[in-house]
């Protein structure tokens, strides 16, 4: 299926796992509700505003994908890889995303309420204005990400890295950042109000007692 365009083509539900090498194709607003993907190679394919909410997508190689206004509520990615990838405006509510390779992708808008981000490694992530609110992200690596603007209220971020992270206006009201690593990041105007710091090193390098 390598460069294959299925532009607004349905496959609900069907299963091509042992179809690996679907990278460059073109699914564009295609319909592959709780499609199993699992392992597939998606490098470069354009996956815009396509709906993949609750599917297999474990292990997928999607490095360079567009995922743009897609669907991925309450789809599996656990171990996938998304560098570079594009997930401005997506839906991933509910999503697991456990061990999910992140780095330097952007997720702009995107809404990733309660999703489960534990172990997630995301640094140089662009989350501007995501919704975060409930997702779980213990152990997450985030140096150096965007937050701006963002809303981490009630998330759990224990034992996250957050060196150099950029949260100006960000909202972590009841955040948990117990032992997390804030080191040298921007807070000064993020919403503070009922965050857990425990044990957490600060912008300053201080540890929070």
């Amino acid at each position: 299926m390598s460069g294959a365009n299925l532009t607004g083509a349905c496959l609900r539900g069907a299963n091509l796992r042992e179809e690996k090498r679907v990278y460059c194709a073109n699914l564009r607003g295609a319909n592959l509700h709780r499609i199993d993907l699992e392992g597939a190679n998606l490098t470069g394919a354009d996956l815009s505003k396509v709906n993949l909410s609750g599917a297999n997508l474990r292990d997928v190689m999607f490095r360079d994908a567009d995922l743009s206004w897609a669907d991925l509520s309450g789809a599996d990615l656990t171990n996938a890889f998304l560098t570079d990838a594009n997930l401005n405006g997506a839906n991933l509510q509910g999503a697991k995303l456990k061990n999910v390779k992140l780095e330097r992708s952007k997720l702009l808008e995107a809404n990733l309420r309660e999703a489960n981000l534990s172990g997630a490694i995301m640094p140089d992530a662009k989350l501007t204005k995501a919704n975060l609110t409930g997702a779980i992200m213990v152990g997450a690596v985030l140096n150096r990400a965007d937050l701006s603007r963002s809303s981490l209220r009630g998330a759990n971020l224990t034992e996250a890295s957050l060196i150099d992270a950029y949260l100006a206006r960000t909202n972590l009201m009841n955040a948990n950042l117990t032992n997390a690593n804030l080191a040298r990041a921007e807070l000064s105007t993020a919403n503070l109000v009922g965050t857990i710091f425990q044990g957490a090193t600060m912008p300053d390098e201080s540890i929070y007692k």
